[in-house]
């Protein structure tokens, strides 16, 4: 199935059996030592050197290829050549320290899919307030790898829960941060860096929080001044609307569908103006959630199916980011 979770995978979720009900449900968050002894209590071991039959009968030995093979039921993760190195697994879920201590990192999720050939953990993110009014983000840091060369070592910032390979992968298309370290010779000498790597990352999710802070600080002076943002906003995204005084029929109805627009990221301004206060972090969420539940968003060419493709491929992610910017011009 899609999952593709095997007989001799275990997902281990908290409070949750998830969509597909065999995760086993955990009643408190484990830390990461703790989720790695419900999910993968193994190891990967590599051969020092592989035995080949030909179709001759012929045995030939050689140590310029290594097969990676789990510890417990002897299942061959992964062939590769002498220079392939993996993170091993106590390793990987070592890892997760490099957000904090025993006590304070908190496992969400985390699991084995495709019979251990791809290993995933995933962390409960800080849940910030931006602003001080209420506006609470919670998110999760996704690390992942697979033993077989389908995937390197890799991060992401995720915002829905990773239970199998679908919710694995929407969130690694989605992400726009993040980091790969491919499985390289001496791997294991490199986990200095790669903790280096980790730790310069959780430092830049730290300044994205404090940058949406910024915009949360910084009022909206007028209704002048968000109306025109809002316009501009659908000219960065969209291009520019024409003019007022066409007669064509095609920009006529172009324009009619701006100003169903405009009334549409007006009315999500409206409700969160009351709720967060008259920001710029405010203004912006109001055209990012146009731009992510809105029908009108998709009429120019673009399906709702297409629109959901985008967002998961990362067009969607440059667009808000491009709304983001142009928010920031006004602080």
């Amino acid at each position: 199935m899609a999952h593709l979770i095997e007989s001799s995978d275990t997902v281990a979720v908290y409070q949750s059996t998830a969509w597909h009900g065999l995760a086993l449900a955990l009643d408190e968050y484990p830390n990461p030592s703790q989720a790695r002894m419900f999910v993968a209590p193994w190891e990967a071991i590599p051969t020092t050197d592989l035995a080949i039959t030909l179709p001759s009968g012929a045995v030939i030995t050689t140590d310029e290829y290594k097969a990676l093979v789990r510890s417990d039921n002897g299942e061959i993760l992964g062939l590769h050549s002498r220079k392939y190195s993996p993170v091993s697994v106590g390793d990987f879920f070592d890892l997760a320290y490099q957000f904090g201590s025993a006590d304070t990192v908190k496992v969400d999720s985390a699991g084995t899919l495709r019979g251990g050939r791809t290993l995933f953990c995933s962390l409960k993110g800080d849940t910030v307030e931006i602003g001080t009014r209420g506006d609470i983000s919670t998110g999760y840091l996704l690390l992942a790898q697979a033993f077989d060369g389908t995937m390197a070592l890799r991060g992401d910032i995720a915002m829905i829960r990773t239970v199998c390979n679908n919710t694995m992968t929407a969130n690694h298309l989605a992400s726009k941060t993040g980091f790969t370290l491919r499985h390289t010779r001496n791997m294991g000498d490199r986990m200095s860096d790669v903790k280096k790597v980790i730790q310069g990352w959780k430092a830049g999710q730290d300044a994205t929080v404090a940058a949406a802070n910024r915009y949360a600080a910084a009022p909206v002076r007028s209704r002048a001044d968000v109306e025109e943002y809002f316009l501009r906003s659908l000219e960065t995204v969209y291009g520019v609307l024409p003019s007022a005084n066409t007669t064509d029929k095609r920009e006529q109805s172009t324009l009619a569908w701006a100003a169903d627009s405009l009334r549409e990221i007006g009315g999500y301004w409206n409700r969160e103006e009351a709720q967060f206060g008259a920001n710029w972090w405010t203004a912006a969420n109001a055209v990012t959630a146009y731009l992510q539940h809105s029908t009108e968003a998709s009429r120019l060419g673009v399906n709702s199916d297409a629109r959901v493709y985008a967002d998961l491929y990362g067009a969607q992610g440059e667009r808000k980011g491009a709304v983001m910017a142009l928010a920031a011009s006004y602080i």
